[in-house]
């Protein structure tokens, strides 16, 4: 099962190698373009939408997972409690639950406010132009959520669309204080994809955990 599993890009590959599986997406479009991007598929896949923090959907999973900061999008330590004990009543004792995250860099969380930085670019291929996006942010080190704002501009309108959207900074103390008390057994802390041990210089922790 994936959680927050987006238009199922991941799934793709997971489903044309064979796998049983199950996404659950709080957007209801984004769940609706996965089942049709998914359709073609002979072991055709469950998307479902709902809430990743209140979700019931009576079975156990090998594997459970959120991937690319999704879960950075919990930004309430009540909120993630419930997630979590949704997780686990979808697991069973062999199940593992696996957390990819990026590691807070403070360089990242105290950049000047009102100062724009790029993130990333694309083509357009309706307007056929190239689409620059950058961003800034405003991150409060007590509630440890930073506010982000990106900028969409073409050469020949500059911002014409502005998102808003916030995230938790989870770091890597703080994971595993809230894995263990809410009743997971870390088996591997990752600081790549590569299977590299979480370090000082990491850029992603990755949690490899089972019910403890």
């Amino acid at each position: 099962m994936e959680l927050a599993c987006g238009t199922g890009r991941l799934a793709n590959c997971l489903v044309r190698d064979g796998a049983e599986y199950t996404g659950l997406e709080l957007s209801s479009d984004f769940a609706a373009l996965a089942r049709k991007k998914l359709s073609h598929f002979s072991n055709t896949p469950t998307i479902i939408a709902g809430d990743m923090r209140d979700f019931q959907l009576n079975k156990t999973f090998d594997l459970i997972f959120i991937g690319f900061n999704s879960f950075l999008h919990i930004l309430k330590d009540e909120d993630a409690n419930s997630f979590f004990t949704c997780v686990k009543q979808h697991m069973h004792a062999k199940s593992r639950f696996l957390i990819d995250i990026f590691v807070p860099n403070p360089l990242f969380l105290y950049r000047p406010e009102g100062i724009q930085f790029p993130v990333l670019e694309y083509t357009d291929s309706v307007a056929d132009a190239l689409v620059k996006v950058n961003e800034s942010n405003n991150y409060n080190p007590h509630t440890e959520i930073n506010e982000l704002t990106w900028y969409f501009s073409t050469k020949n309108k500059i911002d014409f669309a502005v998102e808003r959207f916030s995230m938790r900074m989870y770091f890597p103390s703080k994971m595993n204080q809230i894995l263990i008390d809410n009743g997971f057994h870390i088996l591997h802390q990752w600081g790549d994809y590569y299977r590299s041990p979480l370090g000082e210089g990491s850029k992603l922790q990755i949690y490899d955990v089972c019910l403890a």
